[in-house]
């Protein structure tokens, strides 16, 4: 029994002494960290407003290959259009003018 007492008490003392026994605590520090900073940042740029079911949103997105994506949620559905860098072409009739804005705002005015 008192060899037991001895052999923890020694293996008490050297962890004590080795510096590299705090490594998986700083480890563990930093996960939470890392946890902590995801969901400041998350909750810093409202993505808490996709996640409602009650909005509507569009978002507009284009892939690493350069295909640009529209994505759009109405009521409970989510749509995905792929948006094709073909020119489109064809007879028809004018409808309005759009002029884009100094800010990159585009504005669409009807002809009347």
């Amino acid at each position: 029994m008192k060899r037991r007492l001895r052999a923890g008490r020694f293996m008490d003392a050297t962890a004590d002494d080795d510096p590299l026994s705090l490594v998986p605590n700083l480890f563990d520090l930093s996960i939470v960290l890392a946890i902590a900073f995801l969901l400041t940042a998350l909750g810093a740029l409202n993505f808490r407003d996709l996640a409602q079911s009650s909005d509507d949103w569009t978002l507009l997105r284009k892939s690493p290959s350069g295909q640009t994506e529209v994505l759009s949620r109405r009521g409970g559905s989510i749509q995905v259009q792929r948006l094709s860098p073909r020119k489109a072409g064809g007879q028809g009739i004018r409808l309005g003018v759009a002029y884009e804005l100094e800010d990159g705002e585009v504005v669409y005015v009807p002809d009347n």
